[in-house]
């Protein structure tokens, strides 16, 4: 890349992008499918705030905005359960954070459904 730019999709978040290969982690929507999709990526960190590895790409993956905002609160919920996420692989996290995804997700089709196509 040539040109050095300052927003996600073409800065600092595509090489986290590029290697999961324009492709959410969570739900697996492709970057590479349509420009539209592609503008919908982002990259999620995988460890809360104040964790060491935080900002460590290992532990950043890529997401579509939908995913990424699923569960705002999942660091926060996780923690006050006592659950840790130190010690854990990104595969390992990626997993334990689908799980919230999935059931947010979940809740927004069920809405589609009933609501938008009905």
């Amino acid at each position: 890349m040539a040109k050095k730019f300052t927003d996600s999709l073409r800065g600092y978040a595509y090489n986290v992008l590029k290697r999961d290969d324009f492709t959410c982690r969570y739900c697996g929507l492709n970057g590479k499918e349509s420009f539209n999709n592609w503008l919908t990526l982002s990259w999620d960190h995988l460890l809360p705030k104040g964790s060491e590895q935080r900002d460590n790409p290992d532990f950043i993956v890529a997401a579509c905005n939908f995913c990424n905002t699923a569960d705002n609160k999942y660091f926060d919920k996780a923690l006050k359960e006592g659950k840790s996420f130190e010690n854990l692989t990104p595969e390992e996290l990626v997993e334990k954070r689908k799980i919230a995804v999935e059931k947010t997700r979940k809740s927004y089709n069920e809405f589609w459904t009933e609501y938008v196509v009905k």
